[in-house]
């Protein structure tokens, strides 16, 4: 499937690319949810524990995360965190979902 414009929602978006990353505040999550598509990996988050936030009763994590090859310009993305299971990683290196969209 080719998209013509960046899909506002996709269910079946999966993790189409990662990042090195060296001493950044992270989350290992499993099952969270962006934009429809559910995901576990490790995210880097925008900053630090500040980018965990509590939105309409759920938390939201403000993540360092490209849709469909596009970091969002106006607002980072924020993980859907409810019924995830979170870990908080304070000093993180090694590799990120730096992107989730259509397979490589």
């Amino acid at each position: 499937m080719k998209f013509t414009t960046i899909p506002g929602t996709y269910a079946k978006a999966t993790i189409n690319k990662m990042e090195r990353v060296q001493d950044v505040y992270a989350l290992e999550v499993k099952n969270a949810k962006y934009r429809g598509a559910n995901f576990s990996g490790i995210i880097e988050l925008v900053n630090g524990l500040d980018s965990i936030k509590k939105y309409k009763g759920a938390y939201r994590a403000n993540a360092k995360l490209a849709w469909f090859g596009r970091v969002l310009k106006k607002r980072n993305p924020f993980i859907n965190l409810e019924g995830a299971s979170v870990t908080i990683i304070p000093c993180y290196s090694g590799d990120v979902v730096a992107g989730l969209g259509l397979a490589a």
